[in-house]
């Protein structure tokens, strides 16, 4: 049975030993020139999809890290303010709040943070980079199909009017199904 605490574990966590290997893969199975047909488009919205799912796992993982480190950075600061800085002979809030902002174990978990919060960033990136394939595609293939089905063929491959898809009320077969303008 799979448990969503073994998604989000950050026991034994680190971010410098995330494995992006799959994210990589996925990335090298992607078009690099430009040439696109409907065997690439098809299997490309399988890859991206894939892609944003890895990427969407280690999101919710790294928001969990970042809670935690957060709340380390938080006491670090704290600590340093409340106890040490007595320790050194601060007396004012001022002197005791540079203090603290300078201690070692507050600025690693600062460090820290600055790291989580840039390893989610690439990792939305990705997804996003995904995403904006995913796009590609679909629209190449509603497109590549209308221009099928406009000679007569009927192919009915990812087309939700023909299909019987009703999900998409009102839409005519010349709209995009990402809302964008008709190219014709």
């Amino acid at each position: 049975m799979a448990k969503f605490k073994d998604i989000i574990s950050i026991n034994n966590f680190s971010i410098e030993e995330i494995d992006i290997s799959g994210i990589e893969k996925i990335i090298q199975l992607l078009p690099t020139d430009g040439n696109v047909d409907s065997n690439i488009a098809e299997r490309g919205l399988v890859y991206t999809l894939e892609g944003q799912n890895l990427c969407q796992e280690k999101i919710a993982q790294l928001d969990v890290w970042i809670g935690y480190v957060e709340t380390k950075r938080n006491k670090a600061w704290s600590s340093a303010a409340l106890e040490k800085s007595k320790q050194h002979g601060y007396k004012t809030a001022k002197d005791k709040e540079w203090y603290a902002q300078s201690e070692t174990s507050y600025v690693e978990a600062y460090n820290e943070l600055a790291l989580a919060k840039a390893c989610k960033k690439w990792f939305e990136n990705k997804a996003s980079y995904f995403s904006g394939w995913h796009y590609a595609f679909k629209t190449f293939l509603r497109r590549d199909y209308s221009i099928e089905n406009a000679t007569g063929l009927k192919v009915s491959a990812y087309n939700p009017m023909q299909s019987g898809n009703t999900s998409f009320p009102g839409k005519s077969d010349d709209e995009d199904m990402g809302g964008d303008m008709t190219w014709g």
